[in-house]
C-alpha cells in the first residue's frame, strides 16, 4: 500500500517554508513554529518513516500553509494521486485536523474556545 507522505517531496516543500521564513535556519524554525527540532530535521533529511501528526500540524500551523498542499504536494483535493495513497492521505488529514483542533481548544482559540465571562451570549 502507498503511503500518504512521499518523504523527498515533503521535505522539498518544507525546506523551501525554512528556507523562506527562517533563512534556513531548521533549529530557528522549530523554536518558532513550536516543533521539536529532531522531528524537523528527520523532515528536511527525507526519512523515510511517516512523519509524526504533531510536527505536521505545527508546520500548517507555524507557516499558515494548507495541510492538503503539505502531505500531498497537490492544490486541490480532486488530484491526480492514486486512489490508495489518496485515502491514505485523507485518513493522515484527518489526524492532522483532529490534533489542529485539539491544540487550538487547548490554546483557548478557535470555535471551540470557552466563552469568557463577559462575552455576549446568543
Amino acid at each position: 500500500m502507498t503511503e500518504a507522505i512521499v518523504p523527498e517531496e515533503l521535505a522539498v516543500r518544507v525546506r523551501e517554508l525554512v528556507n523562506r521564513f527562517d533563512h534556513g535556519d531548521a533549529a530557528r524554525a522549530a523554536a518558532r513554529i513550536g516543533a521539536r527540532e529532531a522531528d524537523l530535521r528527520s523532515i528536511l533529511a527525507a526519512a523515510p518513516r511517516q512523519p509524526s501528526v504533531a510536527v505536521l500540524s505545527a508546520i500548517v500551523r507555524g507557516y499558515d500553509v494548507d495541510v492538503w498542499w503539505l502531505i500531498s504536494g497537490e492544490t486541490e483535493a480532486g488530484c491526480s494521486l492514486p486512489a490508495d495513497r489518496r485515502v491514505n492521505t485523507l485518513h493522515l488529514l484527518s489526524e492532522v485536523g483532529t490534533t489542529l483542533t485539539l491544540q487550538r481548544w487547548l490554546h483557548g482559540s478557535g470555535p471551540t474556545a470557552p466563552l469568557a465571562d463577559d462575552t455576549p451570549r446568543t
